[in-house]
């Protein structure tokens, strides 16, 4: 007999227009509370939720086993017996009648595998089941589209002309629209990372091994990655300093730097390498016509070209190059976690650094010099099995979700704030364990906040992740922070007719963008 106070109380819930996960909220305590009477049951998990999740599928494997005429253990039939015919009563005396099974497979699991943050937004949105399920596919393709259309309560209409339609609210969009707009996202960012590498021509093996033996990778990586002999490696050691040579020979006489590149087959960094040989960092700076910042703010108005391909949240190669200057000597090795378009490499190149990269994406036709290597954060392992410990350590992440439409699937753009967070804390500690007495870490991010059309006075601190917070992880992780930089991003980002909604709106928008410094203090 269920617990009548309680079904008093919920029953009128019930019949009120709940959301879907509000109604699955209501009805998982319910069963909650009912089951509950048998101390056996309490045992099973510890949330109302994880218990009739795990009971519900115990029952519910037990019957599939049985029903295929498989032996089942006596403690599972015995759980059978004890339980089911307690969990059909409450089922059949809900105040809407359904299946145990049907709200284990369709119902329940909106709550066990949904983020939480969808089903806020499913609840904000009264969205139904199925609809909650689209939306999820679209968190997950995109947070930034996510975000965009849960803020908007809308997903953007094709040749939708604006003065004579109304846009629907997202509840009157169907689940199949909401998934094709997802979808439709998916296969745009495919496209744009293949248009990244297809822009590309693959590099002759001598000029791969040129690139990576300057950058100071092992021998045995270098046979690896490109699938030859060591001794492979070493008959093209002999060729590649005739092709230096040749390139000095070249540079003297007035050739300029991209058509040496062009008529080697080589990436400019590479032949920047060469003809800076012997040069010192002032040098190179003069030479490559940055002026050398002297203060902690390091703000340039775009990237240089000539370092890195285009790749989303590409970052300047002469922020990259202070940075060295800095914090670093020439034929040190710096270590780059998340290489993305090679900026980091590319400058190491050009100033006779070292320098081991990674990167989730693999593209050895193009950028050799990036293994591949996802930094798993339920496993978190180091990359290499070599014993050297690198003398500067870049980290570049993605700045949370701020352009996760643009990142590959997988990428920690993807994560909840709270796995982001743990993933730096657990990557951190990595990486102070593999650090030697004063190995640095420069690591650059930039607030982030929920600001999107939400006023400074609205915004929710519990969205937001600050400059602060990595700080404070990183001393946790035992970093001693040393230096803080300025590197603003441009306000060209912004446009006029943002500019005058922000205005309006009071909205506080996000430009700068922070180099921390931090010592691994290792005695």
């Amino acid at each position: 007999m269920l617990y009548r106070p309680l079904f008093a109380l919920i029953r009128p819930q019930m019949r009120c227009n709940l959301s879907a996960i509000e109604s699955i909220e209501a009805t998982t305590e319910i069963i909650d509370v009912e089951m509950g009477k048998n101390p056996e049951y309490l045992t099973v998990g510890k949330t109302p939720i994880e218990r009739v999740h795990k009971l519900l599928s115990k029952l519910h494997s037990i019957r599939v086993s049985k029903g295929r005429g498989s032996q089942v253990s006596k403690e599972a039939e015995a759980l059978l017996h004890k339980f089911v015919q307690q969990v059909e009563l409450i089922f059949k005396n809900l105040p809407k009648q359904l299946k145990w099974r049907s709200f284990l497979t369709h119902d329940l699991i909106l709550l066990i595998d949904i983020p939480l943050k969808v089903q806020k937004a499913s609840v904000k949105l009264d969205l139904n089941k199925a609809q909650t399920k689209a939306l999820a596919k679209l968190e997950q393709v995109s947070g930034k589209a996510f975000h965009d259309v849960t803020q908007k309560d809308c997903i953007p209409l094709k040749n939708q002309n604006k003065l004579l339609l109304t846009t629907p609210a997202l509840n009157e969009f169907s689940a199949r629209e909401i998934q094709a707009f997802a979808e439709d996202i998916e296969k745009t960012n495919l496209r744009n990372q293949q248009r990244i590498d297809t822009t590309q021509c693959e590099f002759p093996t001598q000029i791969k091994i040129a690139v990576m033996t300057r950058l100071g990778l092992p021998l045995v990586r270098i046979a690896r990655r490109l699938n030859i002999h060591r001794e492979t490696i070493s008959k093209y050691a002999q060729k590649n300093q005739r092709l230096f040579k040749k390139i000095h020979q070249e540079f003297k006489a007035g050739t300029a730097i991209p058509d040496i590149a062009e008529k080697h087959g080589a990436p400019q960094s590479l032949v920047w390498s060469v003809v800076f040989q012997e040069k010192t960092d002032l040098e190179r700076f003069k030479a490559l016509n940055w002026g050398l910042r002297a203060w902690d703010n390091l703000y340039f108005n775009d990237v240089d070209h000539r370092f890195g391909d285009p790749w989303p949240g590409r970052i300047p190669a002469q922020l990259v190059a202070h940075i060295l200057f800095y914090f670093t000597r020439q034929n040190d090795l710096v270590l780059d976690l998340m290489a993305g378009g090679g900026v980091v490499s590319d400058t190491c190149l050009a100033f006779n650094r070292r320098c081991w990269s990674f990167d989730i994406s693999d593209r050895v036709k193009t950028r050799p010099e990036i293994e591949p290597f996802v930094w798993d954060h339920k496993n978190m392992s180091w990359p290499v099995k070599d014993g050297k410990k690198p003398d500067l350590i870049f980290f570049g992440p993605p700045y949370f979700k701020k352009m996760a439409a643009h990142y590959m699937k997988g990428s920690i753009s993807d994560f909840s704030r709270p796995q982001y967070l743990n993933f730096f804390k657990t990557v951190f500690t990595l990486l102070r364990k593999h650090s030697k007495p004063f190995t640095r870490m420069a690591f650059l991010n930039a607030d982030y906040r929920d600001f999107q059309g939400v006023a400074a006075l609205d915004e929710n601190p519990d969205n937001a992740i600050l400059m602060l917070t990595y700080g404070k992880l990183l001393e946790t992780c035992g970093w001693k922070v040393t230096h803080l930089l300025d590197c603003p991003l441009s306000t060209e980002r912004f446009t006029g007719t943002m500019v005058n909604r922000m205005h309006e709106k009071r909205t506080l928008g996000v430009v700068r963008r922070t180099l921390i410094i931090g010592d691994a203090n290792i005695l």
